[in-house]
């Protein structure tokens, strides 16, 4: 290598050091964490909604529980204040009051009497103290007389007790007509009548074991008590018995019925595990339509019986269940009803 050539390389190698690489500064930029904090934000304002909504139904909660609980209490107080009813001393007290009120007289005297024995009965406020009260005057010209009465139903409601009670009772109207001409005139009395059967409903209160009416007693329709009811009677899953036994089973069940209807207590109690008898107050007539089944060792029957007035020759028929065994050549009635 020549002395020019060296001279150049090295000053090119002296040019190559003398070139610096500048450091690399940090970059000032900061990272994006908008994305966080919003998923943070949007965390916390969701989870102080659910706090609050729950804190809202626990509140409607137990607010609903206390009234409920205080709802209770007030009517567990109602119930040890609300003081209890005799009935039969309220029975005592409104059937002296039904043949008051029930019975209208005609005489105004009379009438009088009757609105004064009403007030006893009564409340004690401004409306009932007065003698003008409706309830008192019963107006018309005809008259009211109970014939009968029975207590129907008794309802019960918060403010007071009603007692209905079945009145059959008769209104009457006599009129005074005038008939024939000159001589032949005179004055006769027509007089129409009507019965009537109503339920009388009459409000009580009670204080202190007395009793008092709160308001006017009201009329309304007896309701009807019979309903078709569908009842299944009670199937027998028996064989029907036609043995050697039948014909002797035939034999004691007429005897039976013969002391059943005449003997006493004492003497059934050789014939049936619970005794009873008819003790002369019918006469046994015949057996009908007997049905035997064969239940292991002892028999099941199914009949009618046919019993009589000694006097009246009226007829009672019922149908009875018998349950019999045989304890050696005797038969014995374990069971006895009336189907």
């Amino acid at each position: 290598m020549g002395l020019k050539e060296k001279f150049r390389k090295s000053k090119v190698v002296g040019k190559v050091k003398q070139v610096h690489r500048p450091k690399k500064e940090k970059s000032n930029v900061r990272k994006d964490n908008s994305k966080r904090i919003a998923f943070f934000v949007w965390t916390l304002i969701f989870g102080i909604l659910f706090i609050a909504t729950l804190s809202i139904l626990l509140s409607v909660n137990t607010r609903s529980t206390l009234n409920e609980t205080n709802r209770n209490l007030l009517a567990a107080e109602d119930e040890e204040t609300q003081e209890e009813i005799s009935q039969e001393q309220a029975n005592e007290f409104l059937s002296s009051f039904i043949r008051v009120y029930m019975n209208v007289p005609k005489d105004s005297e009379a009438r009088q009497e009757r609105a004064s024995n009403l007030q006893n009965y009564m409340v004690f406020n401004d409306s009932f103290n007065n003698e003008k009260n409706d309830m008192y005057i019963a107006g018309g010209e005809g008259t009211r007389n109970l014939e009968s009465f029975t207590l129907f139903n008794i309802e019960e409601s918060q403010s007071n007790t009603v007692y209905q009670y079945k009145v059959v009772f008769t209104n009457k109207l006599e009129t005074e007509v005038e008939t024939g001409n000159g001589k032949n005139k005179k004055v006769e009395t027509e007089v129409e009548e009507e019965q009537q059967t109503l339920l009388l409903n009459i409000p009580i209160v009670v204080e202190n074991g007395l009793f008092s009416i709160p308001s006017v007693p009201y009329f309304t329709d007896v309701p009807s008590l019979a309903g078709n009811i569908e009842y299944e009677t009670e199937s027998i899953d028996l064989e029907e018995y036609n043995g050697n036994e039948k014909e002797n089973i035939m034999i004691f069940l007429n005897n039976f019925f013969e002391k059943y209807t005449t003997e006493t207590v004492e003497e059934m109690s050789y014939l049936m595990e619970e005794p009873e008898t008819l003790n002369g107050s019918f006469l046994f007539e015949e057996i009908q339509d007997v049905v035997i089944y064969q239940d292991d060792d002892s028999y099941k029957v199914l009949l009618k019986v046919n019993f009589k007035d000694e006097i009246s020759g009226i007829q009672q028929v019922n149908d009875i269940e018998m349950n019999i065994s045989k304890d050696g050549s005797n038969f014995y009635v374990d069971e006895f009803k009336y189907k």
